[in-house]
């Protein structure tokens, strides 16, 4: 007869097998791992790329999260200043676009 932390090791070392979809199963995947984070920084930036357009992606040097604030630079004095003007409503609609982003600010320079 085996020993009765055999058969324990056995019975407690099944396989989690609940079924989920594929999404579900990447998710806790990737939350597990802390990997969520770069996700969401490249949904950040192709949600402003989305938001402000064309033409203001094509006049952006450098965009990148970092400590979960959206940093953009751009060639333009005049276009920074406009940008500045706007970066509520743009925060808001990103916030909107993206619920479970942890954005906390957008920093023109």
């Amino acid at each position: 007869m085996r020993n009765k932390n055999y058969v324990d090791k056995i019975k407690y070392n099944v396989r989690n097998t609940k079924e989920g979809s594929i999404k579900d199963v990447m998710q806790e995947f990737f939350s597990y791992y802390h990997i969520d984070a770069n996700l969401n920084q490249e949904d950040i930036i192709l949600a402003w790329r989305e938001i402000t357009g064309e033409l203001i992606n094509k006049l952006t040097t450098k965009i990148y999260v970092q400590n979960n604030c959206l940093y953009v630079k751009v060639n333009s004095s005049a276009l920074k200043h406009e940008l500045m003007m706007v970066r509520t409503s743009i925060f808001e609609k990103i916030k909107a676009k993206l619920p479970n982003c942890n954005l906390k600010n957008i920093y023109i320079s």
